[in-house]
């Protein structure tokens, strides 16, 4: 197994984990409304204790990320339906990955977030 990548992130930019490891969590239940592959290796790859996260949660909480993510991603794809070469730019993204659940193979995707953040999405 290949190391882990150090988390160095500001205490607001910590929060990006919140979602990631709703999506991840969500993809591993024997029926999930959401399958996320890209968050399940992104929460496998960082060095980061999602232990003290989970606790703090509620399964409403959970359930909210999920929704949201089927609603974007519903959205979106209608969307790149009717304009299949577009452009797409995800402003704070953290470690969305909407993108790899979307990508029509046509479309621009651009995202955007502080520098450290988008630090730990090239690792």
């Amino acid at each position: 197994m290949s190391e882990k990548i150090t988390v160095d992130l500001g205490n607001i930019q910590k929060t990006l984990f919140l979602p990631l490891w709703g999506r991840a969590h969500e993809s591993q239940k024997a029926k999930p409304l959401l399958v996320d592959t890209a968050a399940q290796v992104m929460i496998a790859k960082v060095d980061y204790d999602f232990s003290s996260l989970a606790a703090d949660l509620t399964p409403l909480t959970q359930m909210a990320w999920i929704m949201r993510s089927i609603c974007t991603d519903t959205v979106l794809k209608v969307f790149l339906d009717k304009n299949p070469q577009a452009v797409i730019v995800n402003i704070g993204c953290g470690l969305d990955t909407t993108f790899e659940r979307v990508d029509n193979g046509r479309l621009t995707w651009y995202e955007l977030d502080l520098p450290d953040v988008i630090d730990l999405r090239r690792k």
